[in-house]
């Protein structure tokens, strides 16, 4: 069995996007953090898995990912066109308050950014992500819970030179996120695919079997 993502309109779908370089995709991190150095955020998904275990991004990775405080949402959409940054809230992707991807173009290159919104206020013990893996905001089941003691206080870390935000304990989100063995590299959708179950995320490894028919083991 292998599950099957919802198809949501976004930049990737129109094909405008460039495939990046590492260096390419690094300079925009550093622009974007520059940018929204002032909203309560944070490197997460695989910006932060790549800035822990490789000190770099991913190579291969197509885009940035950031966790922001949804309180800080309409400021962000402010900056973003203060500074020339395309906010196409027309996408299907961007009908929801829990998540907006932009596009900057710069010297003929359109990077994708993607900014997932939590709540800190909604759960005592908890940030609350609706959008995450699944994309299924009205589903409270694969709404990602994140213990507030693995986030807070969100820390400024330097990566070559560079400053970024960091939830507090990264190592502990990098296991949270992607299981155990998550130093080890894997492609994803390739070689796994993480599900929220019961707000939590599980991560499921694909494997081919002798006739080359693709099936999902629990990690």
């Amino acid at each position: 069995m292998i599950f099957k993502k919802k198809k949501i309109k976004t930049y990737k779908d129109k094909q405008i996007f460039n495939i990046l370089t590492v260096n390419q995709n690094f300079e925009n991190l550093v622009f974007f953090t520059n940018l929204i150095k002032d909203l309560e955020h944070f490197v997460f998904f695989g910006t932060l898995l790549g800035l822990i275990r490789e000190q770099n991004l991913i190579e291969g990775d197509d885009d940035i990912d950031f966790y922001m405080n949804i309180r800080e949402r309409e400021k962000l959409i402010f900056i973003l066109k203060s500074n020339n940054i395309i906010v196409d809230e027309t996408l299907s992707i961007n009908k929801n308050e829990s998540f907006l991807q932009i596009m900057r173009t710069h010297n003929n290159i359109n990077y994708v950014v993607d900014f997932y919104f939590y709540d800190s206020v909604q759960d005592e013990l908890n940030i609350v992500e609706k959008w995450n893996f699944e994309g299924k905001i009205d589903s409270s089941s694969t709404h990602l819970k994140i213990p507030k003691i693995f986030i807070y206080p969100i820390k400024p870390t330097k990566v070559k030179n560079h400053q970024f935000y960091f939830p507090s304990q990264p190592l502990y989100l990098c296991e949270f996120l992607y299981g155990p063995n998550w130093k080890i590299k894997m492609k994803k959708d390739e070689e796994y695919q993480i599900k929220v179950i019961n707000n939590k995320p599980v991560l499921f490894k694909v494997k081919k079997n002798f006739f080359g028919i693709k099936k999902i083991t629990i990690d």
